[in-house]
């Protein structure tokens, strides 16, 4: 296959080879690479006019033949028939002027030229990996520089075949999905009970599945706007963080603290398997569930709920109540608890609240910071919250994306040194993403930390909203995050607790907290 005809225009400078010496001129028969075996390199120095006649060999299938009939400008062709129609193919393809200057073809190219030339103008990188630019600049052309670049051209040439291969495959394949669609909705048995939106749909959904990564989906028109009021919780249900990462599989991440959800008792390892008399089943998606429990404040709705070998049917209150992301208070005097549910839109602000409070009273000698049960959400939040332990320029956090990575910094919110403070973290395993890039940067800055409980959800990858014309939407993953310290991606590694404690349930459901407990036990 030859090289196409690059759409790249540009002007040759021929100023800069005014400085070699003279040579005599030398042959260059282009031989395909296929039949070339280069055993030792070949050192015989390339004229100008014989990179001429190599540059031309690219363009002359893609030109018309009347490329013959411009007359050249340039002074010194002399009768050098090969070389004039060199530069006939270049002119025509406006890849030199038609200056009237002098080329002297028989001198020399100084190398770095050459390979300046290839990879600027043609868009070929072909700078052997053992030479430099102070290499290049100190010598001439050789023939092997040609063979390098023509083996390199055979590569791109390669390339460009399979991706227009490609290309045409996937025109095919675009085809064919038109007509399956337009074929089930014309002529399949069902064709009056299909709908062209939910096949659509459906086709769409799949395409995210294939993506291999459970953070990426669509929604419809319908669940995107139950997933906007999710994110600002603007609606009235029962409080509690659910999620549904397998069919059948919905559960309760979390009851919201004094809520509904709580007051019933709502466990974090229950799975609720009917919504009033409407099963769950592996077509239902989270939002569509979510939406059979929620409406209106002051209703109840029976949820049928599998709770270890046992199933329990559960009366909870809707309600609507305003969720305050952050609790504090003080504990035995010296201990100042604070708790994080999620990290939303305005929890920076509440948590630096709950810090100005701590640091008024002089009693404090430890922090308890309580992250169980928090899904994450956004990560601006946690990178702002973190200045508060993090000094000013020191890194805390590693966003890796697909063709590029930075590096987030603190700048340095000096309220606290936390140095002086002994720090407690409760984490579980419904303790996610923004939570477990907070943990982990403190873990890394203040090592005699302790984190108690079990392991984290592991989840670090980042995602965005793209939003369609029609109120749909894709939530897609677009980087992942790493440690500072050591670039590690915790997905699939999770964090380990540095003290395992068991929830007591029974005590549990009496409001005392085991796992809080021994966190008070251990500040004493």
């Amino acid at each position: 296959m030859k090289l196409k005809r690059l759409s790249v225009y540009f002007v040759l400078f021929f100023s800069s080879f005014l400085y070699f010496s003279q040579s005599q001129a030398i042959e260059i028969k282009i031989i395909p690479v296929s039949e070339t075996k280069v055993i030792t390199k070949d050192e015989t120095e390339i004229t100008r006019r014989d990179f001429f006649s190599f540059i031309a060999q690219n363009y002359k299938n893609d030109i018309p033949a009347t490329y013959q009939y411009i007359n050249l400008n340039f002074k010194d062709i002399g009768n050098d028939l090969v070389l004039k129609e060199a530069l006939q193919i270049l002119v025509y393809s406006d890849v030199i002027e038609n200056k009237d200057i002098k080329l002297f073809p028989k001198r020399p190219l100084n190398a770095y030229t050459f390979y300046n030339f290839i990879d600027t103008k043609l868009n070929l990188y072909a700078i052997p990996n053992d030479e430099t630019e102070s290499n290049l600049r100190k010598r001439n052309t050789k023939k092997f520089d040609l063979v390098n670049v023509m083996q390199e051209l055979e590569s791109f040439q390669e390339q460009l075949y399979e991706k227009e291969n490609k290309e045409k495959n996937t025109s095919l394949k675009q085809k064919i999905f038109t007509d399956v669609y337009e074929t089930l909705l014309s002529s399949h048995y069902n064709k009056d009970n299909l709908s062209d939106e939910k096949l659509i749909d459906s086709a769409i959904d799949g395409l995210t599945k294939w993506t291999d990564d459970k953070f990426t989906t669509y929604f419809p028109p319908t669940e995107n706007k139950s997933f906007e009021e999710d994110l600002n919780w603007k609606y009235e249900w029962i409080w509690a963080y659910v999620d549904m990462e397998t069919p059948w599989e919905f559960k309760i991440v979390s009851a919201i603290s004094w809520t509904p959800a709580e007051k019933a008792w709502l466990k974090w390892w229950d799975i609720v398997t009917f919504v009033d008399s409407k099963e769950i089943t592996k077509e239902n998606t989270l939002l569509e569930v979510v939406s059979w429990i929620k409406w209106p404040a002051g209703t109840k709705v029976k949820l049928t709920v599998k709770r270890w070998e046992e199933t329990l049917v559960i009366e909870i209150a809707r309600a609507k109540i305003i969720i305050k992301e952050v609790e504090y208070k003080v504990v035995n005097n010296n201990i100042f608890y604070i708790q994080i549910k999620t990290f939303w839109n305005t929890v920076k602000d509440e948590f630096e609240v709950a810090l100005n409070s701590m640091k008024e009273n002089n009693n404090i000698n430890t922090l308890i910071l309580d992250l169980r049960n928090n899904p994450g959400w956004y990560l601006d939040q946690v990178t702002d919250m973190l200045w508060f332990f993090v000094k000013e320029n020191e890194p805390t956090a590693v966003i890796k994306y697909k063709d590029f990575k930075t590096v987030a910094t603190s700048r340095w919110y000096d309220l606290i040194d936390f140095s002086k403070y002994k720090i407690i973290i409760l984490q579980n395993s419904w303790t996610a993403s923004a939570s477990e890039i907070m943990i982990w940067t403190i873990k890394d800055y203040y090592p005699e930390a302790t984190l108690i409980w079990e392991k984290t959800y592991w989840k670090w990858s980042v995602q965005t909203i793209k939003s369609y014309n029609d109120w749909s939407a894709l939530k897609y993953t677009i980087a992942k995050w790493f440690t500072w310290k050591t670039e590690t991606w915790i997905d699939l590694v999770w964090i380990n607790p540095d003290i395992e404690e068991k929830i007591d349930e029974v005590k549990y459901k009496n409001w005392y907290d085991s796992q809080l407990e021994k966190a008070i036990q251990m500040a004493k």
